[in-house]
């Protein structure tokens, strides 16, 4: 598999998964030619991806999935429990639209949801394989729960939400009392040093590769996360670079572009 996210924050999210045969696209909050620009970048032809998922109706995962797939006849797939939501929000062909209630596939790819506290109508996180080369993206998270480990344990490379610094938050003073409670509420997002400690708990189940994603513009900094995040790790003997890669996501650019290859195509 080839994973490159192209986007994660507040203004937009998007993450490109390859198979060997299959291409797909996690949320659509950019505009159009943003994320054409990104997908030329990495040598992909928008007419050659083979779905959209969506992880929840918030618009900036799903801001500029109607243009994308009604220009490259792309189809989408949510959970049934957005159905409704989605048809009113998305104004796209009714054959484009699939819903699902359980694992699929799509091509080699085998898609996985699973439930993701989160306040919108209803949000999933995926574990997507290709045969035993796992990855899984896991953003919009209000609490690291048992159900959400379980589902992601020992996956080779994880995308997960380090959203904001508790004194930033708390601090910032455009973003009124309400708004700062449910950010840091169980079903709003995720604090770095919870996500420090959901990252302790993957490095013991197998987990070589975490992503920061979905970092704040306003209540946190790249610098701000890693740097929480390493050093509660060290604190449990765990050494970034050594024990555990550690790597980012941007607002406006892509990020690193991730190979796993499944054992079964691995050489000798």
């Amino acid at each position: 598999m080839r994973i490159c996210n192209l986007a994660s924050g507040s203004s937009g999210n998007c993450t490109y998964i390859e198979g060997e045969t299959t291409r797909v696209i996690i949320d659509d909050g950019k505009p159009l030619d943003y994320v054409l620009n990104a997908l030329n970048e990495l040598g992909v032809a928008p007419d050659s991806i083979n779905a959209i998922l969506i992880t929840h109706e918030h618009v900036d995962h799903i801001r500029g999935i109607a243009k994308l797939a009604t220009a490259f006849n792309i189809p989408i797939y949510a959970h049934i429990y957005i159905k409704e939501i989605l048809i009113k929000q998305l104004k796209v062909k009714e054959e484009l639209l699939n819903f699902f209630d359980s694992d699929f596939y799509i091509g080699d790819l085998h898609v996985v949801p699973f439930p993701v506290p989160h306040d919108s109508r209803y949000c999933v996180g995926y574990r997507i394989n290709e045969e035993d080369a796992v990855v899984s993206i896991v953003t919009d998270i209000g609490n690291f729960t048992d159900t959400v480990y379980e589902a992601i344990k020992s996956s080779a490379l994880i995308y997960l939400e380090s959203n904001y610094d508790p004194e930033m938050l708390m601090a910032y003073p455009k973003y009124p009392a309400f708004l700062k409670k449910r950010i840091a509420g169980n079903n709003g997002h995720l604090s770095n040093i919870s996500c420090a400690k959901a990252i302790e708990k993957l490095v013991h189940s197998g987990t070589r590769m975490v992503v920061l994603a979905h970092i704040s513009e306003h209540s946190n900094s790249v610098n701000l996360a890693v740097n929480t995040i390493a050093s509660y790790l060290e604190s449990k003997n765990i050494i970034p670079n050594v024990n555990i890669r550690l790597d980012i996501t941007y607002h406006e650019k892509r990020g690193t572009i991730f190979r796993l290859t499944p054992t079964s195509k691995k050489i000798g």
